[in-house]
Order: C-alpha cells, then structure tokens, then sequence
C-alpha cells in the first residue's frame, strides 16, 4: 500500500484533477494528452491552462477505445502530463494502465488517472504501476458518500507540485 502521507482527502475528482493542473510546473508551450472523450471535469481543468500558454492535445478513440500508439503519437518532446481515466465514463473502455505508466516514464512525461469509474472494482496498485497522481470521488464504486474523495501523490511529485487555491471550476487564484 502507499504511505498514507502519500494519499489526501478531496472533495471530489476534480478538485484532485485540479491540484495536479494548477499545481504542476508548466512553461509557456508546454503540453498535456488526453482522450478526446472525457468527462468535462477531466478537460476544463486543462482547458483552463491555455492562458498560461499551455497547449491540451486530444486522442479520439478508435471504437470507443484510446489506443496506446495514438497517445504515443500525439506526444511531443513538450508533453509534460498524460490524463487519463482509468474506466472511460461514456463507453466502459478500460485503459491499460501499466502500459500508459510504461509509455510515460520512456519519456519522463507525469502520468495522471481520473480513477473514479474503476477504482473499487478492478485491482489497482500505484506502487506497481507508474502512476505519478490520481483522484477519485468516493461515491462510485468505493461506496462511500457524495464528496469524500481521495487524491494520491506520487513521494517524489509532493514538493514539485504547488497547487494553487482549486474550486468547482478549477480557477486560478493568487
């Protein structure tokens, strides 16, 4: 298991999406990939990055799945950050974790997992598999209330992140 110093409350995905979005080191044509389909709370708080000269590269599915080698093809040497969800909320396609984690680490790009739709019902082990950050609301399939969620912290990202003030909307404050 993670050391729980590595693990915080949120009170909910996106406030976790957030802490990561706002609190990650950017520079002026940096970018993050994501999956063209997913939820809006995992693209508006990239989205939001874009005056701060941050570009957000999308990859459409192929049958309702992301493949490996378009995310491999949508990064560039500039790609700091891979969003992921870990279950896609509108199809119920599973991403392969392990492979993603592998792909990121090849090139020193953070890996983050939106892992509200299947944390709780499909194994999922952040020591073993590369991922850097995820978040979760605690609401789905980890049965507990509306608004307890969890976020978790890779050791060697907690004092590289500073996360600034994150709301509903995911706004930067300061």
């Amino acid at each position: 298991a993670p050391d729980p110093a590595d693990v915080c409350f949120v009170p909910n995905t996106t406030a976790g999406i957030g802490l990561v979005a706002e609190g990650f080191p950017w520079q002026p044509g940096d970018n993050v990939v994501l999956a063209a389909e997913e939820y809006p709370s995992n693209q508006y708080p990239w989205l939001n990055l874009r005056d701060r000269g941050v570009e957000v590269r999308t990859v459409p599915s192929r049958g309702n799945r992301v493949d490996v080698a378009d995310v491999r093809a949508a990064m560039t040497d500039r790609t700091r950050v891979l969003s992921a969800s870990f279950v896609q909320f509108a199809s119920g396609f599973r991403a392969d974790l392990d492979a993603l984690g592998e792909l990121c680490r090849s090139r020193g790009v953070f890996f983050f997992v939106d892992a509200i739709q299947g944390l709780g019902v499909f194994p999922l082990d952040v020591l073993r598999t590369p991922i850097d950050a995820l978040a979760a609301d605690g609401h789905k399939w980890l049965l507990g209330p509306e608004g307890a969620g969890i976020a978790y912290v890779r050791r060697e990202w907690v004092e590289r992140l500073r996360p600034v003030m994150v709301g509903a909307h995911s706004a930067r404050f300061g």
